[in-house]
């Protein structure tokens, strides 16, 4: 059942599968709710013998078949050691979540004789920590398992943690077992493989663990030729906070009133890649206890994430707008009240990361929540403002007008901590559960210099900046708009000042491109990377510096042809393989491409959204993972495609949000707020001659559109009002 192609969501339930690819590496492999690991292992076998694997046939988010035969039988159904009916027992196993993990075993003979059979399965749950097996610094493990008990027709697991709280797995069968043996705990350690850190970077040795306890079930039969047997398993996890488990997955953040809008365009591939995304999206919305929103990606990020959030409810605004607005609801309901050095909570500031488990629980982390990020702040107006101008809900904009307020009042108290007019956060220790470096490339070694010279200690990243510019920009049009325009205007005044800082102190002439950052003595950090295209997506830039950025950015040392590097191939530290210094980024190639149209460089948009579809072509399920690495592509050979980053979240909310923001940056998609109006500049790529999008909520009311070539032009179809302006020059 744990099989690797098996990634299933149910709310805040899902399952991971087992990844083969590498013995030496810790395995994400499992049954999640909460940051804790409930089913760990799982062996179906027939007459003892291991199944051979068919196929995996994914039925939805939540249900899967995985299609297995039977490995070595002899006649008489005993094992040997050469098969003499090799795949004549299928064994279908149909997965369900729901508010729990359901099984059906389904067994057929098709060997054309009676059959002897033995099932057995072996089920073993560790009730680990998700920040464990990620494999974070060694803590006391204090907690301990308690004896499997055996029930009539089933078995319960369970362990209890330092505190005393109780964590319990109960499996039962929808027959009795012909025998059942539960083994307990083992008093001695094994050790654990290495483990590569997502988000870290890292290789660190896990430290060992004691085997957890298993229970052994087995089923004697006889199957007739042609005949079928079943079995159902129910697992139903049991959280240590003893709150039920929503059975019903809440939808109702996705979309508004219409629900998600619908994306079709006359290209097969990019309407595969489009509804893989909305599937995806779909899964990831989540009924956190402190509020619903889009979870940041399977297996290691279910949980509620400010930047991931955030940034994925600006991409998929124009399809989603009740996504946005629940977001914006949760983590206003989470927003830093008090001075809270272990937490990094300050007043007014928007969490970083909240987490469930047994290391949160006994304060063993500070992610109760963490609110180590420089980021989240400044994009949690941004999206505020933004929803307002696509939605026009005066209702929303009052309820949450003050936590705005109290966003800039962090921003400019304690984010601007020199009042230099920047946005800065100091490095943490790398040994630290804290985050090292607290922007959107948040592992260990992501920033250095164009010499490979670590930067640490007081930083002001450049895409950071464009996000404050852009808060107060988007804020200040949108309040002028609902009647305030004296604060309208300081707002203005506060975006027009930090353009200055940033134009003066970050550009750098002779590359025609900004700094990642500045150092703790304000030097900028010269690498070349990503970063700064955010900027253009923010609208910071003057027109003509964004034309030398789209220039800057479309060099083969930035561009792989896959998409824009996080790191130009002409650093010294970048590697292709890493995760911050060289990988490509859907998400951050998004909001490059997004903002390059933004400034009529449809050339650059073009080029990158080219990339990532042809991309995720040729990926499994047609979806954007996390991330790939940034190797060159090779243009000759029509079968290329990128190569995967080891651990790489799949299915994962940005990556999948990136294909609805390229929609709109294609269509050139804008709300008018004032005038009560759509706007649309369409500049559409060569591969691409029509897009429709159905069941649009913008300004207050539903819209359909259709926007396709006609001759040189576009004809626009809308039973809304749309205002169709020129379409945007196309630049190489």
């Amino acid at each position: 059942m744990l099989h690797q192609d098996l990634v299933l969501k149910h709310n805040e339930l899902y399952l991971v599968g087992e990844d083969t690819s590498d013995s030496s590496r810790e395995r994400a492999t499992g049954l999640y709710l909460r940051d804790t690991r409930f089913l760990s292992f799982w062996d179906l076998r027939v007459n003892g013998t291991p199944l051979e694997p068919l196929e995996v046939r994914m039925l939805g988010p939540d249900r899967a078949v995985v299609v297995a035969a039977n490995g070595a039988l002899a006649a008489d159904g005993q094992r040997i050691t050469e098969p003499v009916l090799p795949l004549t027992i299928a064994v279908e196993q149909h997965v369900e979540l729901g508010a729990d993990l359901r099984v059906r075993i389904v067994l057929s003979n098709y060997s054309g004789r009676l059959l002897p059979l033995s099932l057995s399965l072996e089920i073993g749950g560790d009730f680990r920590d998700l920040f464990d097996i990620r494999g974070f610094p060694h803590r006391e493990q204090g907690g301990t398992y308690a004896s499997p008990v055996q029930l009539p027709n089933g078995l319960a697991l369970g362990y209890v943690d330092r505190s005393g709280a109780t964590t319990r797995l109960l499996v039962s069968f929808s027959r009795s077992p012909s025998l059942m043996v539960a083994s307990a705990p083992m008093d001695e350690p094994e050790p654990e493989p290495s483990a590569l850190l997502p988000g870290l970077d890292q290789i660190a040795q896990a430290p060992p663990v004691s085997p957890p306890p298993h229970g052994k079930a087995f089923f004697d039969l006889t199957l007739e030729p042609r005949a079928s047997w079943e079995l159902v398993v129910t697992l139903t996890p049991s959280a240590a906070d003893e709150r039920p488990i929503a059975d019903a997955q809440s939808h109702h953040g996705n979309g508004g009133r219409c629900g998600p809008a619908r994306i079709a365009t006359d290209h097969f591939w990019v309407n595969r890649i489009i509804d893989r995304a909305a599937a995806d999206l779909d899964m990831l919305e989540t009924s956190f206890r402190d509020g619903t929103l889009t979870a940041a990606g399977i297996p290691w990020f279910v949980a509620p994430f400010g930047r991931d959030s955030l940034i994925a409810s600006l991409q998929t605004l124009h399809v989603a707008p009740g996504r946005a607005k629940e977001t914006l609801r949760t983590l206003a309901a989470l927003q830093g009240r008090a001075v809270d050095p272990f937490r990094e909570e300050e007043p007014g500031k928007i969490l970083h990361e909240m987490r469930y488990g047994e290391r949160a629980r006994l304060g063993d982390i500070p992610h109760t929540p963490y609110y180590g990020t420089v980021d989240a702040t400044p994009l949690f107006v941004m999206l505020f403002a933004e929803t307002i101008r696509w939605t026009g809900d005066e209702s929303l904009y009052r309820e949450l007008l003050p936590n705005v307020q109290r966003a800039l009042e962090w921003i400019a108290q304690w984010g601007d901590r020199d009042g230099d007019g920047l946005i800065e956060y100091t490095t943490q220790s790398a040994d630290s559960v804290r985050i090292v470096h607290q922007g959107w490339k948040d592992s260990h070694d992501s920033l250095h210099d164009a010499d490979g010279r670590s930067v640490t200690g007081s930083i002001a990243l450049v895409e950071v900046q464009g996000y404050v510019f852009a808060a107060y920009r988007w804020l200040a049009d949108v309040v002028a708009q609902y009647g305030d325009a004296p604060w309208a205007s300081q707002l203005r005044d506060h975006s027009d000042q930090v353009r200055r800082v940033v134009e003066d102190r970050f550009w750098l002439p002779e590359e025609g491109y900004y700094a990642q950052a500045l150092d703790e003595q304000k030097r900028p950090v010269t690498a070349i990377s990503s970063n700064p295209g955010h900027l253009l997506y923010c609208e910071l830039p003057s027109p003509e510096r964004g034309q030398l950025m789209a220039a800057r950015l479309r060099q083969p040392d930035l561009d792989s042809g896959w998409g824009v590097r996080t790191l130009a191939a002409s650093m010294a530290t970048y590697n292709p393989m890493s995760y911050h210094n060289g990988s490509v980024w859907p998400h951050d190639n998004s909001l490059i491409a997004a903002g390059l149209g933004r400034y009529g460089e449809i050339g650059g948009l073009e080029r990158i959204a080219s990339a990532l579809f042809t991309a995720a072509e040729h990926l499994p399920d047609q979806r954007l993972p996390e991330l790939y690495c940034g190797f060159p592509r090779n243009e000759d050979a029509a079968a290329d495609g990128p190569i995967a980053y080891p651990v790489s979240c799949s299915p994962q909310a940005w990556s999948a949000a990136a294909a609805p923001l390229l929609m709109r940056a294609l269509l050139g998609l804008e709300p008018d707020l004032k005038r009560g109006a759509l706007c649309v500049a369409p500049a559409f790529p060569a591969w691409l001659s029509r897009i429709r999008v159905d069941g649009l909520e913008a300004l207050g009311r539903g819209f359909n559109l259709e926007v396709a070539r006609d001759g040189t032009g576009y004809r626009v179809q809308s039973d809304g009002p749309i205002e169709v302006k020129e379409s945007r020059s196309r630049k190489s």
